[in-house]
């Protein structure tokens, strides 16, 4: 008997594979895009990783100057010292706690060695609830307000047209 499921499973993958090769293999192949630039002052390293017309994930690595309030402790503190403060401030900033709870999202802070401000946020957007994202302010900020309704190549245009080039 484990023979024949053997030989089901078999021909059901065979049924599957013919499936998708008739309609284009291209929407079932997963592509990663990187898009780099500048934005609003903010250095942006973007990576969409899509699925046909789905978005699947976003990594946005985003460093912009220090704050000018920490300029000061710049020169006295370790990027290190910087990170901890930093992230601890975060702690209390609301529209920060909001969405970093979320499902599907990480997003970390932190200094650099030559003491730029750095930001990594990851979205998975199998993981969390896109509209709710859509409608947080952080979000917002980051210019992901239209996220819900975009599709990949739409998203991609838009983060060229604001001015960043593909890697």
């Amino acid at each position: 008997s484990s023979e024949s499921a053997a030989s089901s499973r078999r021909t059901k993958t065979s049924s599957n594979s013919s499936e998708s090769s008739s309609s284009s293999s291209e929407s079932t192949e997963i592509v990663s895009k990187t898009l780099v630039g500048d934005l609003k002052g903010i250095h942006h390293r973007d990576t969409v990783t899509y699925q046909g017309d789905k978005l699947l994930k976003l990594r946005m690595e985003l460093l912009s100057d220090l704050p000018e309030e920490a300029s000061g402790a710049a020169a006295t503190m370790s990027p290190e010292e910087m990170t901890a403060i930093i992230r601890e401030g975060m702690e209390s900033e609301p529209n920060y706690v909001e969405a970093r709870n979320m499902e599907g999202v990480t997003i970390e802070y932190s200094v650099t060695a030559d003491k730029k401000l750095q930001a990594i946020v990851d979205l998975d957007f199998e993981k969390m609830d896109v509209a709710k994202a859509a409608s947080l302010s952080f979000f917002k900020d980051l210019g992901l307000n239209d996220i819900k309704d975009a599709s990949p190549s739409m998203f991609i245009l838009g983060m060229k047209l604001g001015g960043l080039k593909e890697e």
